[in-house]
């Protein structure tokens, strides 16, 4: 489906057609013999709220508030003969959902008038699109720990975007959402908002920033960012993704029905994925499986001296602290930098597994090192354990290792 222009401008033939059509509709919906006066009809001035209106039924498909006189003063329009009726964005896109079709041109081939009233209105849906209209492949790492992609089509002077995602199904088929929003930028980047649709109305869908520097965004063959949604199991979820341009429609729609992911998408995407569950803790021990461990995690901070044995018979030291105020780590060897840092506890709480990733005078580059939680639960300061990593010459290394700890006071 192509994004439709922000507005969209119909001869009074094909506005008349539109509106019937609504009031038909709304007949039918409410099992009406005759339409009501035009303030209750279109939901204005001193409406009664509690029967039928369009306001209400529009209010009922969208997430914003409906102007009940914006369609009435658009029907006055065609009563005093105007040629031309432009409907705003928010109204053209509730007025087909109000109808059930996805876009103006469905509408056209339906209710097709003679040549030349159609021409002309086609001529004008022409118009109203932006000359030039960007496809790309949208990969992000998805709700079943695999990667995802989907099409994205921008238009309107990079104003306008549509997200089509794309989901294979276990018989083989695909299901497709949708959604679609509009673009800001901001300097050197691309603020994204979308509103996406749940059953039959729109809602707010996601967040999205991506970084374009200095340039041209019609110039950029990638664009690499993150989102922020809800997933299809109604989770919070934040990653990574990354738009790979297309040269045409086509090319996009093809790309994102083949199963096949790009190896230099896959090793940026993979697993890059926050997901936090539907869940409201009564107290910090339901914030996640692993709170009941927060005790032990509490005994970190204090000071760690590391010695390596090497199965090749050398030893290496590191020396540093994790701070009792944030947990920050601090490397105590000279000439050593703790370029990246992760600390978990595992098989609850009973192990900790450090990995470090170095720069600087040290015989490793990267490391995981697992030991015990003895010593903080029975206050055993020395400790041994196990490591295994790389090496400054990039050789797989492994071997035992000894813990000295001293705790912060």
């Amino acid at each position: 489906m192509k994004i439709a222009p922000a507005s969209l401008t119909l001869t009074s033939e094909y506005f008349k057609i539109l509106l019937e059509k609504v009031q038909e509709q709304f007949m039918s919906k409410h099992q009406l013999l005759k339409l009501p006066k035009a303030f209750q009809l279109y939901g204005y001035g001193a409406f009664n709220e509690e029967k039928p209106s369009l306001k209400t039924d529009f209010e009922a498909l969208g997430s914003e508030f409906i102007n009940g006189k914006y369609l009435y003063d658009k029907s006055r329009e065609l009563e005093k003969g105007k040629p031309l009726i432009k409907l705003n964005q928010y109204y053209k896109t509730i007025l087909l959902l109000y109808l059930g079709y996805t876009d103006f041109k469905e509408f056209l081939e339906e209710h097709q008038l003679s040549g030349v009233a159609h021409e002309k209105q086609n001529a004008l849906l022409h118009e109203n699109e932006d000359d030039s209209i960007y496809y790309y492949i949208n990969y992000y790492f998805g709700e079943d720990d695999t990667i995802l992609k989907g099409q994205t089509t921008i238009s309107n002077n990079w104003k306008k975007i549509q997200h089509i995602f794309i989901y294979p199904l276990e018989d083989g088929t695909l299901r497709e959402h949708y959604s679609h929003g509009s673009i800001k930028r901001q300097g050197d980047t691309l603020t994204i908002k979308t509103n996406t649709l749940s059953g039959d109305r729109y809602i707010e869908g996601a967040s999205e920033i991506y970084y374009i520097g200095h340039k041209t965004p019609s110039s950029i063959n990638y664009l690499i960012g993150t989102y922020c949604t809800f997933d299809i199991f109604t989770n919070t979820v934040a990653g990574r993704s990354i738009l790979e341009k297309c040269e045409s429609k086509k090319e996009m729609e093809e790309k994102s029905k083949s199963p096949f992911i790009p190896p230099y998408i896959a090793m940026e995407i993979r697993n890059k994925r926050i997901v936090n569950k539907r869940i409201v803790p009564r107290h910090a021990l339901e914030l996640s499986s692993n709170s009941p461990y927060a005790s032990l995690y509490a005994k970190l901070p204090g000071t760690y001296e590391l010695t390596f044995d090497f199965e090749e018979g050398f030893k290496e030291t590191l020396k540093f602290k994790i701070l009792p105020t944030n947990y920050q780590i601090i490397t105590l060897t000279e000439n050593v930098y703790i370029e990246k840092d992760r600390i978990e506890l595992l098989n609850k709480g009973s192990v900790i597994n450090f990995r470090f990733s170095f720069s600087g005078i040290i015989a490793l580059e990267r490391v995981n090192i697992y030991f015990k939680t003895y010593y903080l639960k029975n206050e055993k300061l020395h400790q041994d354990g196990v490591f295994s990593g790389i090496d400054n010459e990039n050789r797989l290394v492994n071997g035992t290792l000894i813990i000295n700890f001293t705790e912060s006071r």
